[in-house]
């Protein structure tokens, strides 16, 4: 599964996994990921935490270093489809600048977008 999650098309994606040692075996508990949109300027983003380690700051730490990729690769926007129940991402995408709208096709959805270009880096 690690593997599978990392081997990729690194010109047009990133991905990073966040694994722990458990009893001798890696247990994978949280990936972030971005894929280039055919326009070459933006991305779509995406973000799961295994729920014990939710609320616990992994996440954020892993949305930012997507957000500092995209940008150190020049890109304009990130965009994330979260579901509306979703309150904690949303709340994150939120405190880190992204705006939150309604999704035209699904209002179970919300999309997040984060303008990149003349963004302030990340600290």
């Amino acid at each position: 599964m690690l593997a599978r999650f990392t081997q990729i098309d690194y010109d047009r994606e990133i991905a990073f996994v966040a694994v722990r040692d458990e009893a001798g075996r890696e247990t994978e508990i949280a990936v972030a990921r971005y894929v280039t949109n055919p326009d070459g300027r933006t991305c779509e983003f995406a973000v799961v935490v295994a729920d014990s380690w939710q609320g616990k700051g992994l996440g954020r730490r892993m949305l930012e270093r997507l957000i500092e990729v995209a940008r150190w690769r020049g890109l304009k926007s990130m965009v994330g489809h979260v579901l509306a129940g979703n309150q904690g991402m949303l709340a994150l995408c939120s405190r880190l600048g992204f705006t939150i709208s309604e999704h035209p096709e699904d209002a179970a959805v919300k999309r997040a977008t984060l303008v990149l270009d003349g963004s302030p880096g990340l600290v």
